[in-house]
């Protein structure tokens, strides 16, 4: 078998021979190829190489996502600008205009957002025309580049970035803000979450029409974002409808829940999900193994070695010991993975190590 054949076997509940070992490495290249500080053997490399020499398996959405675009509608402009530390966006609409600025990290490799798109209530009319006017479309041609550049080494996956909710906090107001909004004026955020759900049916309709067959929602799910209250009101009808409609189709759900879950993973099993993705287990998260295990029962469960395991302060032993506890938990419902990603400073040698305890495992 290939990781291609493995991967959807696991998500069948199928047989198979060995189980898939797939790190994320994209931030631990990105940071030290930038700092000038990757390992001699992999200077002038790029990742796809560096995986084979590892013998692990890349995540397929990093070289997939940019198959879906996003059309704006046709009386909306957007510009961005860039200068050494922030990224500017600028919407400008018949409704009025709204501006967001991200901030890059120290190297450049990755950004967080500083200053939100809705800054106010007059802002949330703008937002729902953006999103009402906007439209999808997938990059055949590009899908099929990544295909051949990926061949057996993963099966193609998609992200669908933040929905609900989590959206509405993450990509457009921020959590506190967001907060207060929502507890003053109600009915003002669910107004802009039905323009969402509009835009989503869109989106969702097209990814109904791709050949993908995991579709993993990138929600950054956490506890201190969306409380169990926030969960069963915004989240698990969410997940319930979008994941009913992708089964109807025959596709498989997972979602990226990254932060601290305990409260929230009791409803796990109620969003319609096949799995989840990342979960730091304590003690990077605030669940156990035995927890984790309990809570998502027969459903996959991707990821699972907490990242801090990879840095020096944690020994080998406990590492391998740390592996195995959760083959014997998991197997064979498991895409093995570091949880969230490869740190920079973590020892990219382990990676080689954890792949020959992946691959001798007996299922």
């Amino acid at each position: 078998m290939n990781n291609r054949e493995r991967t959807m076997a696991i998500f069948n509940h199928s047989r198979i021979d060995h189980l898939v070992w797939q790190p994320r490495l994209h931030h631990w290249y990105e940071v030290n190829k930038a700092r000038g500080l990757l390992p001699k053997k992999y200077e002038g490399w790029d990742l796809l190489k560096i995986y084979d020499d590892l013998g692990a398996s890349p995540r397929g959405y990093h070289y997939f996502d940019s198959t879906i675009k996003v059309v704006e509608g046709d009386q909306i402009k957007v510009e961005v600008k860039e200068d050494v530390n922030y990224i500017y966006t600028k919407y400008t609409t018949p409704k009025g205009y709204l501006t967001q600025v991200e901030k890059k990290n120290l190297w450049g490799t990755n950004k967080m957002c500083v200053e939100y798109f809705l800054k106010k209530i007059d802002d949330f009319e703008i937002m729902e025309y953006i999103l009402r006017n906007q439209d999808f479309e997938f990059d055949r041609e590009r899908y099929k580049t990544m295909d051949r550049l990926l061949g057996e080494r993963c099966e193609p996956m998609i992200n669908v970035l933040h929905g609900s909710i989590q959206r509405f906090f993450i990509d457009y107001m921020g959590l506190t803000k967001g907060i207060i909004v929502l507890w003053k004026s109600p009915r003002i955020v669910e107004n802009l979450l039905n323009a969402l759900d509009e835009n989503d049916d869109k989106k969702f309709n097209l990814i109904k029409k791709t050949p993908f067959k995991i579709i993993n929602f990138g929600d950054n799910i956490d506890e201190s974002l969306v409380s169990p209250t926030l969960i069963k009101k915004y989240m698990l009808p969410y997940y319930q409808r979008r994941t009913k409609e992708l089964h109807q189709v025959g596709k498989f759900c997972m979602s990226h829940w990254d932060g601290k879950i305990k409260k929230v993973l009791p409803f796990a099993k109620e969003t319609g999900l096949d799995g989840l993705e990342c979960v730091p287990p304590e003690p990077q998260g605030n669940v156990t193994l035995d927890e984790l295990r309990q809570g998502l029962e027969d459903m996959i469960l991707s990821d699972g070695i907490p990242a801090t395991h990879f840095m020096p302060y944690t020994s080998e032993g406990e590492l391998k010991n740390f592996v195995l506890r959760l083959l014997d938990l998991f197997s064979p419902n498991i895409i093995v993975g570091i949880s969230d990603m490869m740190p920079p400073d973590g020892n990219i040698e382990r990676i080689q190590m954890v792949g020959q305890i992946v691959r001798e495992y007996k299922i």
